[in-house]
């Protein structure tokens, strides 16, 4: 596993330049996921990320795992928008972006005169992105929302369901979430090319509910063309780990009680495939055409090899399907747990676990950086960061003096947590968020009694 040699906190004014996003700057207003996980895949590729959270309210997320996680290489101020002294400090980050992402209750920013245009005319080329869980118009734009809400009213989990009887399923972790994270980063950065080449920023309106929509594929206009279950009778396409349309394309129990994905699909695999299952070769055997890309489950030629399918694979290990499905060239893949990705070559080779020192929780494991650039590399080089770490160097670059900021403190307008509080508000030891508590509490100057 690599080791990241990362710093615990990285100044305001010395950001290394690294990656295909390297001078782009982003500011990000909201907390949880679905807005902010956007900074996080910027920040990795070389943006310069800025979170603010309100002096009285941090992000649920922090002081947890997921924030370690999800933060790294971001600065994080406070700022309270309601009052004036924290707007002039909103409108100086403004002035500063290239793109803005809030994820506030649609209408709360309005509220307090901070709209499009009045960011548009102190930075015309700034991007923005509303994110929230039904948009900023409707009917429904001022339900409160969380993952689960854009998953539910998305039609995402009308679809999933261990059988077609059975209750709609939620999809962890916090797919809607992440998903509309992707989703958000993918616009803001749209919307930042079209300015680099125009000159003028736009705004874009994101819902988690339709990002959800928009994924599911063929399913609506198959509803809405050829109609649907009525409420209360079953629902077909809830099928579990088995695929509701295609013979040879779903999980299989296996000979070791384990379950073996096949995809015996496409020209080139059912080729290959068919014959190793017994089902006989396209071309030859009469009843399967020579360019056969699979068959729907409909077909009875369907049902036979989803039938034999199911027999081969309960006939063998999964070493064993790995084997002979790799030979042949047919997807196929177990479904792996922990264990599996810790002593797998292909992580191990892309490193995609790694290890770096967290300001909170020192040494710890997790995720390393996705999409392999060639010429201009995703880093870690700074750890997650406290809340509020940044308001001072962050102000003074914005032309500050100390003795402003100091009265800021004073009057509450600001607020800052050390790692040793963080842990203390966020109850490290009493809720055993830390693995190894006596060293980890101990690195924080923290007491702690083992339990009896």
């Amino acid at each position: 596993m690599k080791e990241i040699n990362n710093k615990l906190t990285q100044k305001f004014d010395e950001y290394p330049e690294f990656g295909v996003l390297q001078g782009v700057k982003v500011f990000i207003t909201g907390t949880n996921i679905a807005g902010p996980f956007a900074g996080c895949l910027m920040a990795e590729m070389g943006a310069k990320v800025l979170q603010a959270e309100a002096p009285t309210i941090a992000c649920q997320t922090r002081g947890t795992l997921s924030w370690s996680q999800n933060h790294r290489n971001e600065y994080s101020i406070t700022i309270n928008t309601a009052k004036p002294a924290g707007k002039k400090i909103f409108y100086k980050c403004i002035e500063w972006a290239d793109i803005w992402i809030e994820a506030g209750k649609p209408g709360s920013y309005k509220k307090r005169g901070i709209t499009d245009e009045s960011c548009w005319e102190r930075n015309k080329a700034l991007m923005i992105v509303h994110v929230s869980g039904y948009g900023q118009f409707g009917p429904s734009k001022d339900k409160p929302s969380y993952d689960v809400s854009g998953q539910a009213m998305g039609g995402y989990m009308y679809l999933n369901g261990e059988k077609p009887t059975s209750s709609p399923l939620k999809v962890n972790p916090y797919l809607s979430d992440f998903i509309t994270a992707y989703n958000t980063c993918m616009v803001a950065l749209s919307g930042y090319i079209h300015a680099l080449r125009t000159g003028e920023g736009d705004s874009c309106d994101v819902a988690q509910y339709d990002t959800m929509f928009r994924l599911l594929d063929n399913y609506p206009a198959k509803w809405f063309n050829n109609g649907y279950p009525k409420q209360g009778e079953p629902v077909p396409y809830r099928t579990g780990n088995k695929s509701d349309q295609a013979a040879c394309f779903s999980f299989y129990d296996t000979k070791d009680g384990g379950s073996m994905f096949v995809a015996i699909t496409g020209q080139g695999p059912v080729t290959r495939g068919f014959p190793v299952i017994g089902m006989g070769k396209p071309g030859v055997d009469p009843d399967i055409p020579k360019d056969c890309t699979g068959f729907p489950l409909f077909d009875p030629r369907g049902q036979k090899a989803e039938k034999l399918c199911e027999e081969f694979c309960a006939s063998h290990t999964c070493d064993e399907l790995e084997e002979i499905f790799g030979k042949a060239g047919v997807p196929c893949q177990r479904a792996y747990g922990p264990a599996d990705i810790e002593k797998d070559p292909q992580y191990e080779a892309r490193e995609n676990l790694v290890e770096w020192e967290d300001q909170c929780f020192g040494k710890m494991k997790g995720i390393g950086v996705t999409n392999i650039f060639k010429k201009n590399p995703s880093q870690i080089v700074a750890s997650a960061p406290c809340f509020g770490e940044h308001n001072r160097e962050v102000l003074q670059s914005f032309g500050y003096t100390d003795e402003e900021i100091d009265k800021l403190y004073k009057n509450k307008e600001l607020a800052t947590w050390t790692p040793a509080e963080t842990a203390k508000r966020k109850l490290f030891v009493e809720w055993g968020f830390f693995w190894d508590p006596e060293r980890q509490a101990k690195r924080l100057g923290l007491e702690y009694t083992p339990k009896k």
